[in-house]
């Protein structure tokens, strides 16, 4: 039988496509994928920044109970002493001392410093922001007297106070050899108790 030249090209045609076939993968066999595997990735811990601790380091702190109170009475700061009738403990401009109404129209400065004798003592001395002849005044009770101011002089016992503090810390009672200070309730003057179980000698203190 003779064969033709387009029988030949057609069975050349087809060895060709059975070669191609027989190199690709079946369907069901193995393939080597070329890309590399997932790794997992663990987000780290974000370390705090300059910012962070700055603004964590520049927040208020709570202050202390009972800080600042303490500081009127150990002769860092000039205070206001009210008494419990309202009225401010203050210097008069013939050198006394007397019970005013306001302390900011008072005609001589109505501010004290109260400080220890010695230092972390307990005793005190009130003295006046307001001076005579370049000096301050001490607050003075003595046996018999009305409460007057004085030179300052910290061996004079009538010039010598403890000053207790109540049931609130700004609160204290003023007190010495002779007695403790008071309200006068009747003349709204200052005098002296034997003791400071009356409300009208209870002071109230507040930074100036």
């Amino acid at each position: 039988m003779r064969t033709t030249p387009r029988a030949l090209l057609t069975i050349s045609l087809c060895g060709v496509a059975l070669v191609l076939a027989g190199c690709s993968p079946t369907a069901g066999g193995d393939s080597t994928s070329s890309s590399s595997p997932t790794s997992e990735t663990t987000t780290p811990t974000a370390e705090p920044t300059q910012e962070d601790t700055a603004t964590a380091s520049s927040e208020p702190s709570e202050p202390t109970e009972g800080a600042d109170d303490a500081t009127l009475i150990d002769g860092s700061q000039e205070v206001e002493i009210e008494s419990y009738a309202g009225t401010y403990l203050a210097p008069t401009v013939e050198g006394g001392v007397a019970l005013v109404d306001d302390p900011a129209a008072n005609e001589v400065p109505a501010q004290w410093i109260i400080g220890p004798v010695e230092a972390g003592g307990d005793e005190f001395q009130l003295t006046t922001v307001a001076l005579t002849d370049g000096e301050p005044s001490c607050l003075t009770l003595a046996d018999g007297a009305d409460p007057s101011l004085a030179t300052c002089d910290s061996g004079d016992a009538s010039q010598v106070f403890s000053v207790t503090t109540l049931d609130h810390p700004e609160q204290v009672s003023i007190s010495n050899e002779a007695g403790t200070l008071a309200v006068d309730a009747e003349g709204g003057s200052l005098t002296v108790h034997p003791d400071g179980a009356e409300v009208s000698s209870t002071f109230t203190l507040a930074a100036s």
